[in-house]
């Protein structure tokens, strides 16, 4: 596989991988990251628009009692569970390291609320670290492609980290991210328009007769 062709195909069609989150600090990013799961990001951004405005750090967001912080975040899904670890979150922020966010994804990966892939995206887009967090996206992208084959987000993680050690970065599993979301998507992936059909598993299996 030409993980070079890839990658560079990725980039041009992403030069300036921003994130889709909006957040003004570590705090928020982390808490938006949380709040993402099983929903997209335009209606995380309209709820933390807000709820970041009044509550932009972890001491204020730890004056929030649970049934408001729901109330706030209703809308997100799963929101019992989500204001549950948030709150919990600030808590051990504020007693153990002074409501900032640990730049480590070990210990990162401790903290209420947050898994592997949340500390991997969190620990690589805002300290820089060698990560790669793999969303339902990336997962299905990097299997299609036949860049891995792997059957569970961290063999994902190893066999990319193993293989591609140039792009375990917060580039990477952006772009990986935004071509999952916009082109290569869960139902009625966009082959037509696709430089990599030449190169991609997925594209050679279920277009034998082409």
């Amino acid at each position: 596989m030409d993980i070079d062709k890839v990658m560079q195909y990725l980039e041009e069609l992403y030069p300036d991988p921003d994130p889709e989150l909006k957040y003004e600090n570590d705090f928020q990013c982390l808490v938006a990251v949380i709040l993402s799961a099983q929903c997209t990001d335009k209606r995380v951004n309209m709820v933390t628009e807000s709820l970041f405005k009044e509550y932009p750090d972890s001491f204020a967001m730890a004056q929030l009692t649970q049934e408001k912080l729901e109330k706030k975040i209703f809308s997100l899904g799963f929101y019992h569970n989500k204001a549950k670890n948030v709150l919990a979150l600030t808590k051990v922020l504020n007693e153990e390291y002074s409501g900032k966010v640990p730049r480590d994804p070990e210990i990162l990966e401790t903290l209420p609320g947050v898994g592997r892939k949340t500390a991997n995206v969190v620990s690589s887009a805002l300290f820089g670290a060698n990560r790669l967090g793999v969303d339902t996206h990336v997962f299905r992208v990097t299997n299609r492609l036949g860049l891995v084959d792997a059957k569970t987000p961290l063999e994902v993680e190893k066999q990319w980290t193993s293989m591609y050690p140039k792009y375990v970065n917060h580039d990477s599993h952006f772009r990986l991210v935004l071509f999952g979301r916009y082109h290569c998507k869960a139902q009625k992936p966009n082959c037509a328009e696709c430089r990599l059909c030449d190169i991609c598993k997925y594209y050679k299996e279920n277009h034998k007769s082409l």
